[in-house]
């Protein structure tokens, strides 16, 4: 969420206040979509059955939250797609870039 933020500030000093909050809209919608996939995965079942169900779960769940965030985004607030797009990007890569990090981590 820091990185969101300091593109939003960046992006309103750039080309104005629209492109700051699709940015932050964005970085609160990505942030909501790893705590539903945490949440889920910490309750993970014993059994492979449960477990795939889950995860199922929670996939629907995350793209459900993401495809009525992002048509609320841009019908109902008219935020420009380029900052939702540059919102989705930034704090998914850097969410996935820590993943790699800790794994990295674990494996020494």
């Amino acid at each position: 969420m820091t990185i969101s933020i300091l593109l939003a500030a960046l992006a309103a000093w750039r080309w104005g206040r629209e492109e700051a909050y699709a940015i932050l809209f964005a970085g609160i919608l990505s942030v909501i979509n790893m705590l539903i996939l945490g949440n889920r995965l910490m309750a993970l079942p014993a059994s492979p059955q449960g477990a795939t169900l889950r995860i199922w779960g929670a996939v629907m769940q995350r793209w459900a939250v993401t495809i009525v965030g992002l048509i609320l985004a841009i019908v109902w607030l008219h935020l420009p797609i380029i900052g939702l797009v540059a919102g989705l990007l930034v704090t998914h890569f850097v969410f996935l870039a820590f993943l790699v990090r800790e794994r990295n981590r674990e494996r020494s």
